[in-house]
């Protein structure tokens, strides 16, 4: 047989066999579709959130425990520096004797201390209170990213939820603040967040909902686009 027959045969069985590679423009992989871009909005109420919040109810409670014994130490503080200015005041020593003016000094000592650490607990419980509305915060953005997450939501607004009184400026002007200005109760996922908070501190209970706490929420509604 001659030789050229036997490429040709060589090429048949290659073929028929499917290993014969023919040079070719090679394959670009097949791009997946991009990721569908959430296109849901809802709205919360921030405060509804962090008055039920579990961590904000408890430690708000140990803080203000913690301010009343407190203002139990300074008001005794307060009548012991009163009761030495009317024991002076009473006492036989005349104005700018060695006596009298050891005792006005004790006294303004007293009141200069008093006042420093007066200003300094104030400060403590300020930084207290601080941490305390941080860590809730937090907390309550974390439920709400799970939440809208999981359910294609792209933007969640903040409404605060409460009657305006027109015989009180201040509630006027707090509504009238909001830049949402309307939207359909259906969009409302505030008692939902609730029940995602409290569904990652098992045992806590959510307190009873409030007259202006928002009503359940039956959805989102896709954004406009």
């Amino acid at each position: 047989m001659k030789k050229n027959h036997w490429i040709t045969l060589i090429v048949g069985v290659a073929i028929v066999l499917g290993i014969y590679a023919v040079p070719a423009v090679t394959q670009q992989p097949q791009q997946q579709p991009a990721a569908q871009l959430p296109f849901y909005v809802a709205v919360v109420d921030v405060a509804q959130l962090i008055k039920q919040h579990p961590v904000f109810i408890e430690r708000q409670e140990a803080l203000k425990t913690q301010v009343q014994q407190a203002e139990a130490v300074f008001q005794k503080r307060q009548e012991t520096i009163a009761n030495k200015q009317k024991s002076l005041e009473a006492s036989q020593y005349k104005p700018g004797s060695p006596e009298h003016q050891r005792l006005l000094d004790e006294i303004a000592n007293d009141l200069a201390d008093f006042e420093k650490d007066a200003k300094a607990q104030q400060r403590r419980f300020a930084l207290t209170n601080s941490q305390i509305m941080y860590d809730t915060y937090q907390d309550i953005k974390k439920a709400i990213d799970r939440y809208a997450t999981a359910r294609n939501i792209a933007q969640v607004t903040d409404y605060r939820e409460f009657e305006p009184n027109p015989a009180d400026p201040q509630t006027v002007a707090e509504d009238m603040d909001q830049r949402l200005v309307w939207f359909n109760s259906r969009l409302n996922i505030t008692q939902a967040i609730v029940g995602e908070i409290y569904a990652a501190y098992p045992g806590k209970q959510p307190p009873a909902r409030t007259a202006t706490a928002p009503a359940a929420p039956a959805g989102a509604a896709p954004m406009q686009r």
